[in-house]
């Protein structure tokens, strides 16, 4: 029998709680948390039932010699972490974005790989089960040839919210960080191919918001009262509340013919009618996933809504995904921590010799991180490294 893998997670807010939850589904040994607040840590291990709460992960990471180390922090921090981890060779799973520049990204990618420890990069909506369908779909010849994606995420991101580390670049904010990468994670595992240009803009819609210090978990960045909003100073932010990227995908060398055309865009602050959605025109037909705005406290059974037409039928129908797709996924009760554990499954599977699905990897993030260069630096079609 294989030796238990036993992991350290540095930080404590909601993605700490949920890759917690996604390790110890895949058998994983969470041994000890680390956050900077010594009341904030402690109440959180004892919430989760983790032995060890600290507030030093570097003397943590030294003593405990995890096998993973687990990175559940705002980007500004993660080159340090994750330096660190590679210092001692351990694996690491962390939370997008992977750094805060395509240089930092394609250097902490390198350095994995001269080490030689596996890697995961927390883009999990290729796990959801409409996208699951979706793939299995396309790759069935539904409609054809895949020619074009569109991608859509439209949400209401709190307003008035206090600022925090999501509304700054420099601390890893932004949609493009945050959900664009979810989005082309999706689109990849449904058409596949690689990302051999990009082009783009983002915008930065609410540039002012008040300062009430920075909420410790996500979760609590709520619209504010009245009263909370009475004396609390405005200051300026920076991160993209809205993008647009136009992308394209293919098997180098590829041909025109090869081409499919992906055009990603993501707003927040506002109040859409459908929230996640991806329209793939093949062919012979189309194929439509939305799934409305949903926090992901709802159960990890919820259904997100397939439509599909084709050129004959001129209808579009809709498509129930199976229960087979939801069967296959790893049986947590939270639709977040679910996708999470999808990818810790296969993760953990690689780490340990099994065989597995594909997984975003360092090298995915690196190539996020370029993209996300192109699209702030405004540029026109760029070509993505590889």
């Amino acid at each position: 029998m294989a030796r238990q893998l036993r992991a350290v997670v540095i930080g404590a807010g909601q993605a700490a709680e949920g890759h917690t939850v996604a390790l110890r589904a895949t058998g994983v040994e969470v041994i000890a948390i680390c956050s900077r607040t010594e009341s904030v840590v402690g109440e959180v291990a004892k919430r989760l039932g983790i032995g060890k709460a600290s507030t030093d992960w570097r003397r943590t990471i030294a003593s405990e010699h995890p096998d993973i180390v687990d990175i559940a922090t705002p980007a500004a921090a993660h080159v340090e972490q994750i330096g660190a981890a590679l210092d001692r060779g351990c694996h690491i799973y962390a939370d997008k974005p992977l750094a805060l520049t395509a240089a930092e990204a394609r250097g902490l990618y390198e350095r994995s790989v001269r080490v030689g420890v596996h890697t995961a990069i927390a883009a999990t909506w290729m796990f959801d089960p409409g996208i699951l369908y979706l793939e299995e779909l396309v790759k069935a010849g539904a409609i054809g040839i895949p020619l074009d994606v569109d991608s859509r995420f439209l949400s209401p991101w709190p307003y008035p919210a206090a600022a925090t580390w999501i509304t700054r670049v420099a601390e890893g904010g932004g949609v493009l960080n945050n959900r664009f990468n979810h989005h082309l994670a999706a689109v990849q595992r449904i058409v596949g191919g690689e990302v051999l240009a990009v082009m783009g803009e983002a915008h930065t819609n609410r540039r002012r918001r008040p300062d009430r210090g920075l909420p410790h978990d996500y979760r609590q960045w709520k619209i504010l009262s009245e009263e909370d909003l009475r004396g609390a100073p405005w200051v300026e932010v920076d991160a993209d509340d809205s993008c647009t990227v136009l992308l394209r995908l293919g098997r180098p060398p590829a041909t025109a013919e090869d081409i499919i055309n992906v055009c990603i865009s993501c707003s927040s602050g506002i109040r859409p009618r459908e929230g996640r959605t991806i329209t793939i025109y093949g062919t012979e037909g189309s194929l439509h996933y939305n799934w409305s705005i949903d926090d992901g406290t709802s159960g990890a059974r919820l259904r997100p809504l397939i439509s599909r037409v084709s050129f004959s039928s001129q209808d579009w129908h809709e498509e129930p995904v199976p229960d087979r797709i939801f069967d296959r996924l790893p049986r947590v009760a939270h639709a977040l921590h679910r996708d999470w554990a999808a990818l810790a499954t296969e993760f953990v599977a690689d780490i340990e010799g099994r065989p597995h699905e594909p997984y975003p990897t360092f090298r995915e993030g690196w190539i996020y991180q370029e993209i996300v260069d192109v699209v702030r630096a405004g540029k026109g079609w760029t070509l993505i490294p590889r």
